[in-house]
């Protein structure tokens, strides 16, 4: 699993959502609870760990995503070749 894209809080408390070139690669992951999810990320650019928290509905909307993605990139190969 790799983590495409992930929002960042600037000094103005803004949220920006950031698009790597590169994207991080899982390493790891963790049940906290009964309701939290984690996944530890390095990132390609320094090597440094990160963490990210997912509720199951953030994981739902996650894995939701992902098939969106592939099915859209599948469709896309038929279409070029």
């Amino acid at each position: 699993m790799r983590i495409h894209q992930w929002q960042l809080r600037g000094r103005d408390r803004a949220v920006k959502e950031i698009l790597p070139e590169t994207a991080p690669t899982v390493v790891g992951h963790g049940i906290i609870d009964d309701a939290m999810l984690y996944l530890t990320a390095r990132r390609a650019d320094d090597g440094a760990l990160f963490r990210v928290f997912l509720t199951p509905d953030d994981l739902r909307r996650l894995v939701q995503r992902a098939m969106e993605q592939e099915e859209t990139a599948a469709v896309l190969r038929e279409i070029a070749g």
